[in-house]
């Protein structure tokens, strides 16, 4: 495992043998031959008293007397991990599992070898299984904390490091040291103070858990640091789309058939986030962002977007509920021209109900602002949106997948009226009225090897108020509905670079033919988070 906060290697390996796995011997079979009773034994004295290669090279040679006998590996497979010699202690583990899958010890040497391996996410999945064998082991609590501590779910950590705890005080000052850390990497100061302080108390006053905790506690209070005030996201992608459809931020759907290509074309964009935090405290946050998107087309370069999207925004923790808002200006050019202006205040609020059930409510108020240098005509789509939704997470195995429902109303005030008749082919405020439900569903799944995999379905369905200028006669009402398909699959390739692939599929089913289109998108991107 990598070094974090002061907690080296070599002091995590030796928590493990300090913990160490309770052996059940009463599962063992008489040793078959004097050779494999005299290095079991050797084996058992040097491991007692420290001397680990003596004590490995003893337990290689019973397994080499009694192949069959799984008792020398289990004690070899301890023995390795004590010489860190994670890799080979994995292998004897897995081994294990599979002779004897109703033991909860070998699942539990299995996980902690890959934690050690950085296979966090393997490691939880030999932890669960280790845990359905022996519920109340309070050492698979305490390696759950481990691991989900590592993987930052910090939340979950403390809960599995509670119930460790609860089951035995004696894993109390290393559970707590955990505990503590996990508050300074969320920014929760004085929580981090008093967990690493009840760490020290809890335990040994001479022990490295104990030299440690107070190393960590001096620089803490020495200079008080909270997590980093600032993020930077960057990502570029090349696609292939199958009929270029102009769809800047706000405009959702195209509006009439020139902003329809009917082309297929490639194009190269470029996205950029920034955000800085000056306050972030235990409770509150507030900071600044700067988005940046630009799209270059090959051929198609009249469909070329660039968008600059600066926002402000003020969030505030109350327990379990997270309250945001947040003010967003947007500028959209097309082309070489201007346009959309828009603004936007969202008030937002998460519920966490429990570690895995979250539950999101959003509100908007937007105006928008079009310009009519790229299309004659594009200030009537001029108005007011106003949207409310709620939107579900659950999420599974450990964090690693999720599940998400959600449901969004919007409208748009354009201030056209409400005529009976429309001229045709001139168009008018009253066009744009609309009032539209959204129902979206996606899933996270598991990871799968180091592959990350999201499908997400929307399906939005808009209803406009007045007879539409688009319409034969002028009479007809336009309506729409609009299914979205996204499939995403993506690997780390660094801590901070990773690369997904993407599929987007678009079909829209109005009932005006010069709205009808279906597209498709294949991307591949490459991003980096700083």
């Amino acid at each position: 495992m990598r070094q974090r906060h002061g907690l080296s290697n070599w002091y995590r390996a030796l928590c493990l043998c300090v913990i160490g796995l309770t052996l059940d011997h009463a599962t063992w079979a008489q040793a078959p031959n004097e050779t494999y009773d005299f290095n079991t034994s050797k084996g058992i004295v040097e491991f007692g008293r420290g001397h680990y290669k003596q004590a490995a090279d003893h337990f290689e040679q019973a397994r080499q007397a009694a192949p069959n006998d799984p008792e020398s590996t289990e004690y070899l497979g301890q023995t390795l991990l004590r010489l860190k010699k994670y890799h080979e202690a994995e292998i004897l583990f897995h081994d294990l599992t599979i002779k004897q899958p109703a033991r909860p010890q070998p699942w539990l040497g299995l996980a902690i070898s890959q934690s050690h391996l950085g296979k966090y996410r393997e490691a939880l999945a030999s932890l669960d299984q280790a845990q359905k064998l022996d519920p109340k082991n309070p050492l698979v609590f305490f390696y759950q904390g481990v691991v989900t501590h590592e993987l930052k779910s910090f939340n979950q950590s403390s809960a599995l490091f509670s119930r460790a705890m609860a089951l035995s005080p004696d894993l109390t000052p290393t559970a707590r040291y955990y505990t503590g850390m996990s508050y300074y990497e969320r920014g929760l100061l004085d929580q981090g103070q008093k967990e690493i302080e009840a760490a020290i108390a809890a335990g040994e006053p001479e022990s490295e858990l104990a030299r440690i905790a107070r190393e960590v506690l001096q620089q803490r209070t020495a200079v008080p640091k909270g997590p980093r005030p600032w993020d930077l996201n960057l990502s570029v992608s090349g696609q292939y789309d199958t009929n270029v459809v102009l769809l800047p931020i706000g405009t959702q759907p195209p509006g009439g058939a020139s902003s329809i290509s009917q082309k297929d074309d490639f194009r190269t964009t470029f996205y950029a986030r920034g955000e800085y935090r000056p306050i972030q405290t235990a409770g509150w946050t507030a900071g600044i962002t700067y988005g940046f998107y630009q799209s270059l087309h090959q051929t198609l370069t009249t469909f070329d977007i660039q968008d600059h999207a600066p926002s402000a925004f003020v969030q505030h923790q109350m327990g379990r509920v997270t309250a945001r808002l947040q003010y967003a200006f947007d500028y959209v050019r097309v082309g070489q021209d201007p346009f959309l202006l828009s603004n936007a205040v969202q008030p937002i609020f998460t519920i966490a109900e429990t570690n895995s059930l979250f539950t999101q409510l959003q509100f908007r108020y937007q105006s928008k602002d079009f310009q009519d240098d790229r299309f004659a005509g594009n200030s009537f789509r001029d108005g007011k949106n106003w949207l409310a939704g709620v939107t579900q997470y659950a999420y599974f195995a450990n964090g690693t997948g999720h599940v998400r429902l959600g449901y969004t109303f919007d409208t748009d005030r354009t201030g056209g009226g409400n005529p009976l008749v429309a001229t045709p082919g001139v168009q008018t405020n009253a066009d744009w009225d609309y009032k539209a439900h959204r129902l979206s569903v996606g899933l996270g799944v598991p990871d799968f090897w180091t592959l990350k995999s999201n499908f997400a379905f929307d399906y939005y369905h808009m209803d406009y108020d007045n007879p539409n200028s688009f319409s034969a006669g002028g009479t007809t009402k336009r309506r729409d509905n609009i299914m979205f398909f996204t499939a995403t699959i993506g690997r780390p390739l660094t801590d901070w670079l990773s690369i997904a692939a993407e599929y987007n599929y678009t079909r829209d089913e109005s009932n005006l033919p010069v709205f009808n289109y279906a597209r498709n998108i294949f991307s591949l991107t490459l991003s980096s988070r700083f």
